[in-house]
């Protein structure tokens, strides 16, 4: 089949070619002329989605890039080009059109209207009588706020609450005016409002809103008030249901839905179906959510104010989006759930996930570990930057080398080029020259650089991470050091950015290669004893640095074991700590707790981000008998519960008081052989980050048949912690695994 589609760099439009390219071998992308990089951006999104490495090399074989502008009779092409486009098509999907609810009637006509009229022009005259598959809105329900809207064409007696609404209901009546007089097939898919919590995509049209409000009106002649308080800030009344409800659908499961919807249905006529998430939201959820970033304290009230501020005129006046707070009306999907069951989603919409869709990465459930790399006490207590060192076999590429690589993966990881802002991540131009530097080494001292790496903090002016070209430790061997803010990335999503940015050319074949176990290399150093602590562990005389050791040990012998890889993890480092001799674990009364990230690698979070969120795990370090300490550790996991709120997290993640250190859990990295350039990636060693106030860290990771154990620790304790603490957990992995 062969088919077409407006839009298909838009909001919806990237989501539903990405369905449309597993269905068809090629597609008919009609773009917007003038707008050059249509392919780039669809490239750029596949890519932030995690596609399959064939799929985005194979792109420009399979998408046909046609320019069009459906404001003009014949979509601005020559007479005869337009012939041949329509002779050429099966399917047309109609996805483009203007969703601003606060534009002018005439520039939304213009798109939503004439530009639809022209798309059918086109179907019209197509010799193959191709299907329109036309993406309207459930808000052509209009002004009505209560009761279940069907699936059926509407009349407009009802009216509408903004221009917005009148025309995409004009534009669906084209479309069955259209099949009706041409005896045609067409299908009106209405999603209700399309959410996504992915950054980099353009056209969210909650985030829209927000943004709208914050730019204009009220909001924006109060962006003092953000500094405020939140209990000082004005009150904000605006008018809304105590029943009301909205339906926010995550819009790639939305494109799965019509895609599904396309392949089953078709009575010959004009067919109507509802798009929407199983679960409304109450006005409530949207009220907090709004809260979240307003620099105002909303209020709903079941009527108007009597006596409105001078705030709320203005609000009144620029928010076009308020009627829908009154809504209380559902939408009918019986015919969706005839041909395909009972609706599910693997999404929940709650007040974390609608943050998240306002400012992705900024929520309490999946935001980084801390909200903003220059707040509170973070400046005072130093770094907890964290990364990996990727190490490579073959010649070592110039520094220039690796930026002109960065330079052209770039937009393969956006996440990249934001900086934080006021606590919020924000999108802005980025030079890899001012983030990726060389370093040389002495034999055997890649320890020291990358000592030197944990030693030095990254600028605050610029986004958060960085990579360092290590050459010189090793004949015929280079490194990169990848380092990055968990404001920014969490440790999962580090080791992402280096396979997309250093390793993503696969390879048939590498040389292995295994460090002898035992040979973490560390340099030796001495340092007095640290001072006694009322800690399970000493907190005092640290000095902020860090060191890293670290051991590469066959990956079988975790899996030697019947037990979840993260419970022997911990359960290997309680015993480490009980017999490690640098270890004080007796001193004090408290138990010994460690501060493990959840969801890192999370497969709701291809592309990278903070997604982890810190728990805190009681390790059972007086447990002599390593059977019962694995059980304490199942348990002690199934109750360890996420610390709510970007506050305590930036607590929990810095108080000695909280957690005595930090244990990253395991990351299942890359299975299969990468390569930058011809020199295949051997080995990859993770840090996590460590607060000042935390006196060691300690983090596991696989990377195809090779398991490396890191430990990091402060500077301040002996010089062998580190190498020691190694050591003693593969001896406690072993009385695991005997």
């Amino acid at each position: 089949m062969r088919v077409a589609i407006t839009g298909a760099t838009g909001f919806l439009g990237l989501h539903l070619l990405r369905e449309l390219l597993d269905r068809h071998r090629t597609i008919t992308v009609l773009s917007h002329a003038g707008s050059r990089g249509a392919l780039d951006r669809i490239r750029a999104f596949l890519e932030v989605i995690a596609a399959p490495d064939e799929l985005v090399r194979r792109l420009p074989e399979r998408l046909r890039i046609v320019e069009t502008d459906l404001t003009l009779p014949r979509l601005g092409l020559p007479r005869a080009d337009f012939a041949t486009l329509a002779d050429s098509l099966d399917a047309i999907w109609h996805c483009a059109g203007d969703r601003r609810v606060d534009a002018g009637a005439a520039e939304l006509r213009a798109v939503n209207v004439e530009g639809t009229r022209h798309l059918l022009e086109l179907a019209e005259i197509g010799r193959r009588r191709p299907r329109v598959l036309h993406i309207s809105t459930a808000y052509v329900a209009g002004a009505r706020r209560e009761g279940t809207v069907k699936e059926e064409l509407r009349d407009d007696a009802g009216g509408f609450e903004n221009d917005y609404e009148r025309s995409r209901y004009e534009a669906e009546v084209l479309v069955r005016d259209w099949a009706a007089r041409s005896g045609r097939a067409a299908m009106i898919l209405r999603p209700t409002t399309l959410v996504s919590d992915r950054p980099g995509v353009p056209g969210n049209a909650l985030r829209y809103l927000v943004e709208r409000a914050e730019a204009t009106g009220g909001c924006a002649a109060l962006g003092w008030a953000a500094r405020l308080p939140r209990r000082l800030r004005p009150v904000l009344r605006l008018t809304s249901a105590p029943e009301g409800r909205l339906n926010f659908v995550p819009v790639h499961e939305a494109a799965r839905v019509m895609t599904r919807l396309a392949d089953v249905a078709g009575s010959g006529g004009v067919d109507v179906y509802h798009v929407r998430h199983p679960q409304d939201v109450p006005i409530e959820v949207v009220r907090e959510v709004l809260a979240e970033f307003l620099p105002v304290r909303l209020r709903f009230v079941a009527e108007p104010p009597t006596r409105p501020t001078g705030v709320e005129r203005l609000a009144e006046a620029h928010a076009a989006f308020t009627p829908y707070l009154t809504h209380r009306r559902s939408y009918d999907d019986s015919g969706v759930r005839a041909l395909l069951g009972e609706p599910r989603s693997a999404v929940g919409v709650d007040r974390d996930y609608l943050v998240d869709c306002v400012r992705p990465g900024h929520s309490g459930r999946r935001g980084g570990a801390l909200p903003h790399p220059e707040q509170g006490r973070q400046d005072r207590v130093g770094s907890v930057e964290l990364g990996c060192v990727l190490r490579f076999r073959g010649l070592a590429p110039t520094v220039e080398d690796l930026r002109e690589a960065v330079a052209a993966r770039l937009w393969r990881v956006p996440t990249l080029a934001y900086r934080t802002d006021g606590g919020y991540r924000r999108r802005g131009p980025l030079d890899p020259a001012r983030h990726v530097h060389a370093q040389a080494a002495g034999p055997g001292r890649l320890d020291a650089a990358v000592d030197d790496a944990l030693a030095a903090r990254l600028p605050r002016d610029r986004p958060l991470w960085e990579a360092r070209l290590v050459h010189g430790h090793a004949r015929d061997e280079w490194a990169v050091i990848v380092k990055a803010h968990p404001a920014l990335l969490d440790g999962a999503s580090v080791v992402e950015v280096g396979r997309r940015l250093f390793g993503v050319e696969p390879i048939d074949a590498a040389p292995t290669h295994r460090p002898a176990v035992g040979d973490p290399g560390v340099r030796a150093r001495v340092r007095p004893p640290v001072p006694p602590a009322g800690r399970p562990f000493a907190t005092r005389g640290l000095t902020g640095t860090r060191r890293l050791a670290w051991l590469a040990l066959d990956a079988r012998r975790l899996r030697a074991a019947w037990a979840d890889p993260d419970e022997l993890f911990l359960t290997a480092l309680a015993g480490a700590l009980r017999d490690d001799a640098g270890v004080p674990w007796r001193r004090g009364p408290r138990p010994v707790w460690a501060l493990v990230p959840t969801s890192c690698g999370d497969s709701h979070h291809p592309e990278p981000g903070a997604h982890a969120r810190p728990a805190r795990v009681r390790l059972p370090c007086d447990q002599a008998d390593p059977a019962r300490r694995l059980t304490l550790v199942t348990e002690a996991i199934r109750a360890a519960r996420p610390a709510a709120g970007a506050r305590w997290r930036l607590r929990a993640a810095t108080s000695p008081w909280q957690v005595d250190l930090a244990a990253g859990p395991i990351h299942r990295w890359l299975r299969r052989p990468y390569a930058f350039r011809g020199s295949p990636l051997i080995g990859a060693v993770p840090f996590g980050g460590l607060p000042r106030g935390m006196p060691f860290g300690m983090f596991l990771a696989t990377f195809e048949d090779s398991l490396y154990v890191s430990a990091v620790a402060d500077t301040g304790l002996p010089s062998e912690f580190a190498e020691s603490l190694c050591a003693s957990w593969t001896t406690a992995l072993d009385e695991l695994t005997a």
